[in-house]
């Protein structure tokens, strides 16, 4: 999967999460996030959500050395679509082709969530600066 611009939604209900930049950030807003999309009766994709939240959660957490991560949640009507903004000047993810080596002890993260988003892209935020962001479809969507 290649990283692309995320599709528009026909109508959305967007939230803003904004957490320190501390070990629990990833739990927290995984946490966050899964009971946002069950609220919404999208209970079937919680598990996918949770595994690609907590891989670019940890990813800025490990990453920066920003203050705060913010996550902006966006509830579409066939997906949700989650943009994680670390406050990275310039730099662009790429998503890994394939597997890294099994020895290696990092660099899984992307390839996960390319396995596990149906879109994986990067934007700017409101200053400017890249993020990442992933789109995960409702099973059974029209």
């Amino acid at each position: 999967m290649e990283i692309s611009a995320l599709p528009a939604q026909s109508w959305s209900m967007s939230y803003r999460f904004v957490v320190p930049r501390a070990a629990t950030a990833p739990k927290i807003v995984r946490e966050f996030v899964a009971t946002l999309v069950a609220a919404f009766g999208h209970g079937d994709i919680v598990e996918h959500l949770k595994l690609c939240v907590s891989e670019v959660v940890t990813n800025a957490y490990q990453h920066t050395r920003t203050a705060q991560i913010t996550v902006d949640v966006s509830l579409g009507s066939d997906s949700v679509t989650v943009w994680v903004d670390d406050g990275r000047p310039g730099w662009l993810p790429r998503a890994p082709r394939s597997a890294p080596p099994w020895h290696d002890e990092s660099g899984r993260g992307l390839y996960l969530v390319s396995r596990f988003a149906d879109g994986l892209g990067v934007g700017a935020s409101e200053d400017g600066a890249p993020r990442l962001g992933f789109t995960i479809d409702y099973k059974g969507a029209a």
